[in-house]
């Protein structure tokens, strides 16, 4: 767990430091798998879905992590 962890706290300081959208896209597509990419590609198309999700615990503890700015604070 402790790698898993890890691991999502690099893939979001390189999410932080692309310079668009696009790229910070093509980047998490590219740290998934195939069947991950694909499933990730149908909730964001999916509104309904994408509300559901955001509002679980998991995502907003992920949102909380990707808006943190250097010093902790959200930004």
């Amino acid at each position: 767990m402790q790698n898993d962890n890890g691991n999502l706290d690099r893939i979001l300081k390189e999410i932080k430091q692309k310079g668009s959208k696009k790229e910070a896209e093509d980047y998490l597509m590219k740290q998934l798998s195939p069947t991950q990419s694909e499933k990730l590609q149908a909730v964001l198309q999916d509104e309904n879905a994408m509300q559901n999700l955001l509002k679980t615990p998991q995502a907003q503890a992920l949102l909380n992590k990707l808006l943190e700015g250097n010093d902790g604070q959200h930004s």
